[in-house]
C-alpha cells in the first residue's frame, strides 16, 4: 500500500486550491485528483533539479567576473577579490543594489543620507549577496570611474574558459556581448519562476538568443508549448541551456555536475515515463519496504521491483533492516 491514500490527496487539493491546480488538469488532461495532485508534485521534483543547477552556474558565473574585474579595478581586499563594484560606471539601478550592500542611511546635519558603512564590506560578502539580475545588467557598463572604456573583451575571454569563443575580437562586438546578456536573463527569468512558485513547465514562446533594440524586436524561434511532450522538450532546452553557461564559465564545473545526483534525476524525471510515474503516485513511496533477505532468487526480486513500478511511486530497500536505497521506478 503506498504512503498516498486518497484522504492525503484530498487534504492536499483543498490545503493547496483548485484555482491553482486548475491549469495543471488543463495542460495535462488530469482526470482525477489524485493524476493533478501527481503532477503538482511532478513540477516541484523538477523545479528542484533546475533550481539547483541553476544555484552552481550562477556561483562559477559570478566567481568568474567577479575574479577577472578584481585583477583589474577596485583599491580594497586582495588580488583576485576587489571592490571593483566601486569603480565602474554602473546604471542607476545597479549602482543602487551595490549601496543597499555598502551604504547605510545616516541623520547627518538633520537630513536622511546615505553614509558608507564603516568598515566597508569585504567584497566577497558584497558580491555573494547581489542578485542574479545584476550580471548581466553588469554588461551595459561601458566606462569606469575615470572615464576609461572598460576591455569587455579581455574580461570576457578571461571569464568564459570554456567558451568555444576565445578571441578578444568575438567579444569586442557588441551583437556577441548582447547574446551573453541574453543568456545571463534567460537563466535568471528561469530562477525567479522557480523562486516565486510558478509552474516551471508554464512557459511562453521562446524569443532568439538577442537583446532587442529600439529599432529591431526578437524574433520567435519557438511557440509556446502546447502539450506535455513540447513542455518536456522545452524544459531540456531550458536546462541545457543552464547548463552550457555553467561550462561557459567552468569547465571544470560542469565536468562534475554531468556525474551528479541532482543532473541524472533531471535526465530521469523530466520524461514521459516519469511524468506518468509521478501522475500515478505522486512521488510517494510504499509503506513496506523491499527486504532483499526474503528472496530466493534474483527474478523474485525482479518481479517485486516490477510490481513497485505498477502500484507505488517508490519503495525502500531495505536488508536485515539496514536501510540500503530507494527505489524509484519509471512506468
Amino acid at each position: 500500500m503506498s504512503t498516498l491514500k486518497q484522504q492525503h490527496v484530498a487534504g492536499a487539493v483543498r490545503a493547496l486550491s483548485r484555482a491553482r491546480l486548475s491549469s495543471y488538469q488543463s495542460f495535462f488532461t488530469a482526470l482525477t485528483d489524485r493524476e493533478v495532485f501527481g503532477l503538482y508534485c511532478w513540477n516541484e521534483s523538477i523545479s528542484q533539479c533546475v533550481s539547483r543547477a541553476l544555484a552552481f552556474a550562477e556561483v562559477v558565473m559570478r566567481n568568474q567576473l567577479h575574479g577577472a574585474l578584481s585583477r583589474r579595478y577596485g583599491r580594497n581586499g586582495c588580488p583576485t577579490s576587489r571592490d571593483w563594484y566601486l569603480h565602474l560606471c554602473l546604471t542607476k539601478a545597479s549602482e543602487e543594489a551595490v549601496k543597499k550592500l555598502t551604504h547605510e542611511r545616516c541623520r547627518v546635519a538633520g537630513r536622511w543620507q546615505l553614509v558608507a558603512r564603516t568598515p566597508m564590506p569585504w567584497p566577497d560578502d558584497v558580491i555573494s549577496k547581489l542578485t542574479f539580475g545584476f550580471w548581466s545588467h553588469l554588461l551595459d557598463s561601458s566606462e569606469d570611474d575615470t572615464g576609461t572604456s572598460i576591455d569587455w573583451p579581455s574580461i570576457l575571454v578571461e571569464a568564459l574558459p570554456g567558451h568555444r569563443y576565445k578571441s578578444k575580437t568575438y567579444w569586442a562586438s557588441r551583437k556577441h556581448r548582447d547574446r551573453l546578456f541574453a543568456r545571463l536573463d534567460y537563466c535568471n527569468s528561469l530562477r525567479n519562476r522557480i523562486a516565486h512558485l510558478e509552474p516551471i513547465w508554464k512557459a511562453g514562446p521562446l524569443l532568439e538568443e538577442d537583446r532587442p533594440r529600439r529599432h529591431r524586436a526578437l524574433e520567435i524561434v519557438q511557440v509556446s508549448p502546447s502539450n506535455p511532450s513540447e513542455a518536456i522538450a522545452r524544459l531540456n532546452l531550458s536546462y541545457d541551456r543552464i547548463m552550457e553557461m555553467m561550462r561557459w564559465f567552468s569547465p571544470e564545473m560542469y565536468s562534475t555536475y554531468l556525474i551528479s545526483e541532482s543532473h541524472h534525476r533531471f535526465k530521469t524525471l523530466n520524461t514521459s515515463a516519469g511524468l506518468d510515474a509521478y501522475r500515478l503516485h505522486g512521488g510517494h513511496r510504499r509503506e513496506r519496504p523491499i527486504e532483499i533477505g526474503t528472496f530466493r532468487r534474483f527474478r523474485e526480486i525482479k518481479r517485486e521491483l516490477r510490481r513497485v513500478g505498477k502500484q507505488h511511486g517508490a519503495a525502500e530497500v531495505v536488508q536485515g533492516g539496514r536501510k540500503l536505497a530507494i527505489w524509484t521506478p519509471l512506468l
